[in-house]
């Protein structure tokens, strides 16, 4: 009695850098497919079969993993469907090194057979991985030639002043016949007016109020995908991009170095120069080096009602520095622009602290343990977004893992001065001052014992201690 042969489940996998061509009947993964299918059919005899479901990639880089095509393919392997992945060449899986030898561990933990259909080799023997190493790497370095190329193709392109694509300036439109910038007559008036009015008021800030006034906003743009980005106001810092970049004279910007570019200005270079002046002037002015304002919320705590990152600041009253986070739209924009106010940094990360440890996600004790960068990179890894509606004082978590909760909690600021209480409680937090007389009293009373006890010289118990034998002997004839 012959054996049953176990059916082979087989997934073929393509995969194409480029979406160029994908438009055509039939277009390259096709062709990967029908290779592969035809390999299939010869190993019917074997128990071999394709399943239906397609895993293509077209218009995806092999640099990594971040494929829709590859991802259906490793959930369908981690759901048992699939026995043995098929592909035309090597690198249509990868051409990473270090990824495709961790697709292939979780491979071989599930037990799945990797095929190449033009490439013949057996991973199973020291030669086959020997061949399998040879062709990854001449695949990884053709990835890195090309992309060298392209580098520095685009590097030449700059340096001759073309525009090499991406969003269109404020101020310009495409020829798309020639693929050169020309100023649009709209918006490069729009342009020449921010230009002249920050020169009129000496300030950016006042401008902005202005534009919002007259209307001027930055204009709705289709990207190449087919989104819509819709028209909205300009914010501060949209406003000195632009009049900072040397665009709007003529010239391009690469390395910051400057070149000649083939557009037109749109504002004299005189009136640039002066606007660059004039802001230089007051950078010097009220330059200060500072260190970034602490919050362990950064990035993940947003204003519920306009959507806004809520951003850390601080005040400082009587020497005092007092911890904030508030609605960014409301820093750059002021106070009318949104009506969600600063909240207090401690009281929120004790209130959302608090409700994790409650719900289970993390450990409160262990949480306060660890130092302000670890607490922000723990909450990082399991937080996705922290919502905050000032009105409820309502704050709503939404987790990595999909899960969402939310909880209302008394974290406003507070209007008045400090309550005796909190004062009593936050002096009470303060490590107490060690008296250094005594501390020395206790060093010297611990060394002598040491030595006593071990029977070592001041040299030989300095060493011991990884002390100096001239600070053993001060403490020694001082206490």
């Amino acid at each position: 009695m012959s054996d049953i042969i176990k059916p082979m489940n087989c997934a073929v996998y393509t995969r194409k850098s480029t979406s160029e061509g994908l438009e055509q009947d039939f277009n390259s993964l096709d062709a990967q497919r029908e290779a592969c299918m035809a390999f299939i059919k010869s190993q019917r005899g074997e128990g071999w079969q394709a399943l239906e479901t397609s895993y293509d990639d077209g218009g995806y880089t092999g640099a990594n993993t971040d494929r829709p095509g590859l991802q259906r393919l490793i959930e369908d392997i981690k759901l048992g469907k699939v026995n043995c992945v098929v592909v035309y060449k090597v690198d249509r899986l990868s051409r990473s090194l270090l990824d495709f030898f961790q697709l292939l561990e979780f491979f071989d933990k599930r037990e799945v057979s990797f095929v190449s259909v033009t490439q013949n080799f057996n991973t199973k023997t020291s030669m086959g991985r020997l061949t399998l190493n040879i062709l990854l790497s001449f695949a990884q370095f053709e990835r890195e030639i090309i992309s060298e190329r392209t580098r520095d193709k685009m590097a030449a392109s700059r340096m001759k002043g073309k525009f090499l694509g991406g969003g269109i300036p404020c101020g310009y439109q495409l020829d798309e016949k020639a693929h050169k910038l020309v100023p649009h007559p709209e918006t490069a008036e729009e342009v020449r007016f921010i230009f002249n009015s920050v020169l009129e008021e000496k300030s950016v800030v006042p401008v902005l109020a202005q534009l919002e006034k007259r209307g001027i906003v930055l204009r709705e743009r289709k990207c190449k995908n087919g989104r819509v980005l819709p028209a909205r106001p300009i914010s501060r810092a949209q406003l000195y991009h632009i009049i900072h970049n040397p665009l709007y004279i003529g010239k391009v910007l690469y390395k910051k170095k400057i070149y000649e570019g083939e557009h037109d200005g749109i504002v004299s270079v005189e009136t640039f120069e002066a606007v660059q002046e004039l802001l230089n002037n007051g950078r010097k002015m009220y330059e200060t080096v500072r260190k970034a304002t602490p919050g362990i919320l950064r990035g993940l705590l947003f204003c519920e009602v306009c959507g806004s990152p809520m951003v850390p600041i601080y005040g400082k009253k009587k020497n005092t520095k007092h911890f904030y986070y508030i609605c960014r739209k409301c820093r750059e924009e002021g106070y009318k622009s949104c009506p969600t106010r600063t909240v207090r940094q401690r009281e929120f990360h004790l209130a959302l602290i608090a409700e994790l440890d409650k719900n289970g996600v993390l450990s409160r004790a262990l949480f306060e343990q660890l130092s302000e960068y670890e607490q922000e990179e723990t909450l990082k890894s399991i937080i996705c977004r922290i919502g905050y509606e000032y009105q409820e004082s309502k704050i709503t978590v939404v987790l990595r893992s999909g899960t969402e909760f939310s909880f209302c909690a008394n974290v406003k600021p507070h209007s008045g001065p400090w309550k005796r209480s909190e004062l009593v409680a936050r002096k009470a937090d303060k490590q107490p001052k060690v008296d250094k007389a005594l501390y020395k009293q206790a060093l010297a009373l611990q060394i002598r014992e040491y030595m006593r006890l071990n029977g070592l010289s001041q040299a030989a118990c300095a060493r011991a201690l990884g002390l100096t034998a001239a600070r053993v002997s001060q403490l020694l004839k001082e206490n």
